[in-house]
């Protein structure tokens, strides 16, 4: 789908990005020989920061309370293929030149977010510009086939995801990031590597966790699958009689002309996304559920699933 060359200045980098990859990327990603020109080329190198100079013109790379080491930064465009980026907050420069992006980083930490960061970003885009988008939803697969999970914040796509993965064959797709990809005329599915943040039974801040620490890699789903069902949980009868299932699902689509879709680096062709093709041939069901009768969900998910 997407080609990244990743070329490592030294050993450290070389390090780095291989506990990147094990850590976070894997299986997701595909390894393979180098063959042909790739669609992008990393190169990563430890260097000192940058210096902005008067030229340099403020930018925002994401607003979202939660990151708050990557918000606003400083841009230097030298002709429309060629610019550099500056985080003046962990020091990384990216150096953009067509499409070859070298990741000068100061620190450690500062390169393992700001790699995935990178790649993130470019596979999505390469997805978006093909006519894909993103939706904010969790699923898994069963019989190669997609359930996805869609709501709000809250409405327990999550909690239904991982009970969903104690049915017998089921596999992990992604966690509340879902690539929307056309293939051969229909919209696919794909997995994500995002780290999933868990509710704690204490309250307070969420518990990060790895997909690696979830899932064996043989429960993972790593290539497109089609979408069987849309399920909307419902924690607490959220979700009124008159509520429009299609414009709850909709409000959920991050497509490439949503402000919030990151597209700093400047490859986006921001196009629009035809809702309607994705969401006419699949059912929607609502899932109805409380927290408190948790130990009853995974047998509600079947049934669901079982009335398709």
């Amino acid at each position: 789908m997407v080609d990244l060359r990743v070329c490592c200045t030294g050993q450290r980098d070389a390090e780095l990005f291989e506990g990147v990859l094990e850590d976070y990327l894997l299986p997701f990603l595909q390894l393979k020989q180098a063959a042909g020109e790739p669609h992008y080329t990393l190169v990563l190198r430890q260097g000192e920061g940058a210096e902005p100079g008067p030229d340099w013109q403020p930018m925002t790379f994401l607003l979202d309370d939660a990151v708050a080491d990557f918000r606003f930064g400083k841009i230097k465009q030298y002709s429309p293929s060629r610019r550099d980026i500056f985080n003046p907050l962990n020091g990384t420069l990216f150096s953009i030149s067509d499409t070859r992006i070298e990741i000068v980083y100061v620190t450690a930490e500062a390169l393992i977010k700001d790699v995935q960061r990178v790649i993130k970003q470019l596979l999505i885009t390469e997805i978006e510009n093909a006519g894909g988008a993103v939706l904010h939803a969790s699923a898994f697969s069963l019989a190669g086939k997609a359930i996805c999970y869609v709501g709000e914040k809250g409405q327990g796509k999550t909690t239904c995801l991982l009970e969903s993965l104690k049915a017998e064959g089921a596999r992990y797709i992604t966690n509340d990031r879902l690539l929307l990809v056309p293939i051969a005329g229909a919209f696919h599915v794909l997995g994500w590597f995002e780290e999933l943040r868990l509710v704690q039974p204490s309250g307070g801040t969420k518990k990060k966790v790895r997909v690696s620490q979830l899932c064996e890699a043989s429960q993972i789903e790593t290539w497109p699958v089609l979408p069987k069902l849309i399920v909307l949980p419902d924690c607490q009868s959220r979700l009124t009689g008159e509520s429009d299932d299609r414009k709850v699902i909709a409000g959920q689509l991050l497509t490439p002309v949503d402000p919030q879709r990151p597209k700093w680096l400047g490859y986006s062709k921001s196009l629009d996304f035809d809702s309607d093709a994705l969401l006419d041939p699949l059912p929607v069901k609502r899932l109805e559920w409380q927290f408190e009768a948790r130990e009853r969900l995974l047998g509600k998910i079947q049934e669901v699933v079982a009335s398709v």
